[in-house]
């Protein structure tokens, strides 16, 4: 079935192809939106960076090699090679002659997504990085009905795994009031079977992103997805050739296959599960036991007795205005968050208390006050803890599918939707979240766990006041810690999983290059967890203050990284920079034309004077390959004393995204002052007044940018 299913798939694809030169000329050009990656399932396997229709012919040619008529298992595989690069050439096809074939504007008037943003694939690759996205499922076909369809929608939204709906299900989920959409992790990618290629893309395109391989080595990136891309597919209805060569092309990727459908035990990867009510978690076990048991996929379901879906699929949605029932804070009303340790016996564990008017008792479309207050007792808790426990319940809120949070300590903003009301949902019920969630994953530490929630407009002002005694207790501790007054660093291996050979070292003035984990916070996870990713480092002697080289930072991370990298320099860009694994905040490289540095965050995907994207310029650095000239960085290192000392520091900076410039406003202008430059802010350039280099050079002639005396910058 699968060498005939090949076959078809390259003649379907010829004629697409011929269809897209007929109409666009063969020298039109063709490509992706938002990618850096070219065509990625053939830019992975083959290395050819395809641009104009015309080169597509070659590749293929190249299909069609792959397809041997004998009936073996290798040549099974082969085919299924060769169907994906089908798929992506008819996918391909259509963008070029339709230019945007996805999308409620089109014929078939449907939400479909087609191709996913390399600012997409890095934002779900950074959450399998961290484990906060356990993994990917893709299901393709139609299920009996679209009640069916829905339990197993709801089903992996409650576990947490993104999903890729190709085909009618897509259809079906939305009949049944499952929410679409790349904010509920229930991505329609198309109607078509060929529309699975966009999920195999995003497949693609990690190992080059994350391992830092390079494209064309098909082998070295198959074994990567085999062994470290947490993913598998759900195949629901009839099967026949194409789409069981299909099949086989995904098992040639190393992922695996669960059908409802009877079928004969013919590979490994490809099992059989009719019960509906089974057949996701007979998926995830199959993903993760029978064959590669390194690739963690949760199957654990939380009990948490609230009216709503809950999972990490709905951590990226927004509820906007017109979906609010009532708001807390963001300015509109007193709200704040507070985590407190506590004796045990202070402590009333399961205790979850209500001061002050319940949802009901409230006005559709109104701001409220609101006071979160979470006492954790344990003999393993400690007061350094608190900050790090208390940031979880930004992320724990936005796991409620009707529930929506962004900030934290007093300038936090809380959102429930009109549905979540009509579901019954109630401020108690944030008590049930964090109750549930800080035994559940902090076990160690959160022996007694009790929960005030106060509405009283009184009691919030009057706690508020004590709770910013906390906070400025806290900020007390760390605001001026220098990494020259502790005697312990801390390393983080979390990113080991997608980039072998990187390690990340945090020190007071240096957070972890994803921005999540602060010294203090990599310190609190040690002793949370002694044996896990967070392990101490004693820095030793100090072979260079000024580039921040130390003997026992050398010694640790030559071995933690498999003997890849043997100095580090911790505050430099062009000696020895830290490595990168790929899901750091922002792309920093020198720009020798300018004598500066470049500073480009994740999110921007507009021009820059460097001329390359930031995927492009990403894909130099990542993999744990230390690249003097450009390294990885978090956007709270921009703001040290350390940054890029020997280098010149904050006074090489020359050009950021706006965006990222105005998120760092303050933090600049206080460091332009430390440096003897008060108006620094203002001579760093964005993407309103320079997009090329030629435009960068003038721009800081014109504003006298202090580079401009500064001297040259070498590699």
């Amino acid at each position: 079935m699968a060498i005939e299913g090949a076959k078809t798939a390259i003649i379907a694809a010829e004629g697409f192809l011929k269809g897209a030169i007929r109409l666009k000329g063969a020298e039109a050009t063709v490509s992706y939106p938002e990618t850096g990656y070219f065509l990625p399932c053939i830019y992975a396997l083959t290395g050819k960076d395809i641009k104009k229709l015309s080169e597509l012919s070659p590749i293929l040619d190249y299909a069609k090699s792959l397809i041997n008529d004998t009936p073996t298992v290798e040549n099974a595989l082969n085919a299924g090679l060769a169907t994906l690069i089908a798929a992506e050439v008819i996918e391909a096809s259509r963008y070029a002659s339709l230019g945007k074939p996805y999308g409620t504007e089109t014929l078939d008037g449907f939400p479909h997504m087609g191709f996913q943003s390399d600012v997409y694939m890095r934002k779900q690759g950074v959450g399998l990085v961290s484990h906060t996205l356990p993994g990917i499922a893709v299901i393709v076909g139609y299920a009996p009905n679209p009640e069916v369809a829905g339990k197993i929608g709801k089903e992996l939204q409650e576990r947490g795994i993104l999903s890729f709906l190709v085909g009618p299900v897509c259809e079906q989920m939305a009949q049944a009031g499952v929410k679409l959409g790349q904010e509920y992790g229930m991505v329609p990618l198309g109607r078509g079977l060929t529309a699975a290629s966009h999920a195999s893309t995003l497949a693609f395109r990690l190992p080059i992103v994350f391992g830092g391989y390079k494209p064309g080595k098909k082998d070295e990136i198959l074994d990567y997805i085999k062994h470290r891309v947490p993913a598998f597919i759900l195949q629901l209805g009839t099967l026949d050739n194409i789409l069981m060569a299909a099949i086989m092309g995904v098992i040639a990727m190393g992922l695996t296959v669960t059908s409802d459908q009877e079928i004969p035990k013919i590979i490994n990867g490809f099992t059989s599960q009719p019960d509906y009510s089974k057949i996701v978690e007979s998926a995830c076990e199959v993903r993760n036991l029978t064959l590669y048991p390194e690739n963690v996929i949760r199957l654990k379901r939380l009990e948490i007795p609230i009216p709503i879906a809950f999972g990490p699929a709905f951590e990226g949605k927004s509820i906007r205005k017109e979906q609010m029932y009532v708001e807390f804070g963001g300015g509109k009303s007193p709200a704040f968050e507070l985590v407190r340790m506590k004796t045990m016996e202070e402590v009333q564990d399961g205790k979850i208390v209500v001061e002050g008017p319940e949802i009901d008792q409230m006005e559709e479309g109104k701001a409220y006050p609101l006071g979160i207050i979470v006492d954790i007792a344990g003999r393993k808790m400690e007061k350094d803890f608190e900050p790090v426990l208390e940031r979880r319940i930004h992320e724990w809120i936005n796991y409620g599918e009707e529930t929506w949070h962004l900030g934290q300590r007093k300038i936090n903003w809380i959102r429930i939707s009109k549905e979540g009301f009509k579901k019954g949902f109630k401020i108690r019920h944030f008590g049930d979240i964090l109750y549930v969630k800080y035994h559940t994953d902090f076990p160690a530490i959160a022996e007694k766990v009790q929960i005030t929630l106060l509405t009283d407009k009184a009691k919030v002002e009057e706690a508020l006041k004590e709770a910013t005694q906390y906070y400025d207790a806290r900020d007390a501790r760390i605001t001026g810690l220098t990494d020259e007054q502790v005697d312990t660093f801390y390393s983080c291996t979390l990113c080991q999983s997608f980039a072998a050979q990187h390690v990340c070292v945090i020190t007071p003035e240096r957070p972890s290059l994803c921005g999540a984990i602060s010294w203090l916070d990599a310190k609190a996870s040690h002793r949370i967890q002694p044996e896990g990713l967070n392990q101490p480092i004693t820095p030793g002697k100090c072979l260079d203050p000024e580039r921040g080289e130390w003997e026992g930072v050398n010694e640790f991370v030559y071995k933690a990284s498999r003997n890849a990298t043997k100095r580090l320099h911790l505050y430099s860009i062009t000696s020895f920079p830290e490595t990168s694994c790929g899901c750091f905040e922002c792309v920093a490289v020198v720009a020798f034309e300018v004598n500066g540095v470049i500073i480009i965050n994740r999110e921007y995907g507009g021009e820059n004077p460097t001329g390359l994207p930031f995927s492009t310029l990403a894909g130099t650095i990542g993999g744990g390959v230390q690249t003097p000239g450009a390294m990885g960085i978090g956007r709270m290192y921009i703001l040290s004393k350390k940054f890029i000392k020997p280098d010149g520091g904050i006074k090489r900076v020359v050009w950021m995204p706006r965006e990222l410039k105005e998120a760092l406003e303050s933090g600049l202008r206080k460091r332009g002052e430390e440096e003897g430059v008060p108006d620094l802010y203002d001579k760093i350039a964005d993407e309103t007044v320079a997009k090329t280099m030629e435009e960068l050079i003038a721009y800081l002639q014109k504003v006298k940018h202090p580079v401009l005396e500064m001297p040259p910058l070498t590699v």
